[in-house]
């Protein structure tokens, strides 16, 4: 799971918002325009109704203010804050949205510094964006803007220098003895121990696909590798409720508020993960193999103070697999299930 700078809905629209001009933008053009990060695992109704929330408190913040209805319009406080979030002081005048999102708001999320135009075209390049991705996740002592090449390059010494590598392939140098020893091969040996997939892959394929891994996408294309980000990086800040401070705690809880979500550590969560997978009737292949969906929901019923979304359960797993606490099948991936891509 990446480690990736906070952006909420209300970042967002500002965002958005920023490239409207005078006469603003409605809400259900902003609801489309955003739907790929922020409404892809909501219904429409819960959807409009996120919207909704944020819009007026943007309005109330004077951030935004309503021209016409259901239209908005971006104020310069509003302007003035999203410049200060993003850490620019203006955006450039010939920029677009497009290139906004795909550049700019995404390596805001992987804590790069503020883009100028050379960077810019850097990042919102497929390969440029891949390597920014690999340099993040495994934090590689290269630049913040290198080519794929070099960042792969990076990423294999380190893997190879890492004595838990050579552990990994001796279990399976039977394998590995009936190929031939040359580059190709033993790039392929280092990234798929790191994609840990069922199959091996060429390196030419494993590389994308564990940045696609890495990143949660469910395919190896570099719009959904992009939205992907985004998607882990936006937070839903937790409404306000009001609190009758009048009535005293009870046993060093408040009666009317909301419980707190229990905190795992990966491998508790690994733990208690196979216990809900061997609980899991449904949705089985096999003796081994469970659909996440199925244990996801005996999860729920089993640990409800955990308050896990399914794609919050998703990204835990994926970290969990990442430290081999636990292992993901291939159609857990569905990053790996493109026939394009295998």
């Amino acid at each position: 799971m990446l480690s990736l700078q906070p952006i909420t809905l209300a970042d967002l629209l500002l965002s958005r918002l920023l490239f409207a001009g005078v006469q603003g933008m409605t809400t259900s053009t902003l609801k489309q325009s955003l739907k790929a990060v922020a409404g892809s695992e909501l219904s429409n109704a819960a959807y409009t109704e996120q919207m909704n929330h944020a819009l007026a408190a943007l309005a109330e913040r004077n951030y935004v203010r309503q021209i016409r209805r259901a239209r908005y319009q971006m104020t310069d406080d509003g302007q003035q804050n999203i410049c200060n979030q993003l850490g620019v002081k203006a955006v450039p005048t010939r920029l677009r949205w497009h290139t906004f999102k795909n550049a700019d708001l995404v390596a805001h999320a992987l804590r790069l510094p503020a883009l100028a135009n050379d960077t810019r075209q850097q990042i919102a390049n497929a390969d440029g964006l891949r390597a920014a991705i690999l340099k993040h996740y495994y934090e590689l002592p290269v630049d913040n803007f290198v080519t794929l090449t070099e960042a792969r390059n990076a990423l294999l010494w380190q893997q190879l220098c890492d004595p838990k590598t050579a552990t990994h392939l001796q279990e399976r140098l039977p394998t590995l003895r009936r190929q031939t020893f040359n580059q190709g091969t033993v790039m392929s040996a280092l990234l798929n121990d790191l994609l840990q997939a069922s199959k091996p892959l060429p390196w030419e394929k494993a590389l994308p696909q564990l940045i696609a891994k890495i990143t949660n996408a469910k395919r190896t294309a570099p719009d959904e590798l992009r939205n992907a980000i985004l998607r882990q990086a936006l937070v839903t800040p937790a409404t306000a409720t009001n609190k009758d401070t009048s009535t005293p705690p009870v046993n060093g809880t408040n009666p009317g508020a909301e419980p707190r979500p229990v905190v795992l550590s990966d491998s508790e969560f690994a733990r208690i993960t196979k216990e809900a997978a061997t609980a899991t009737e449904g949705g089985r292949l096999g003796d081994y193999k469970v659909f996440i969906s199925r244990v996801w929901e005996t999860m729920q019923q089993q640990h409800p103070d955990l308050q896990l979304s399914l794609a919050e359960f998703k990204q835990r797993l994926i970290a969990a697999n990442q430290q081999r606490l636990l292992t993901l099948s291939r159609a857990d991936m569905a990053y790996a299930l493109d026939p394009e891509d295998v």
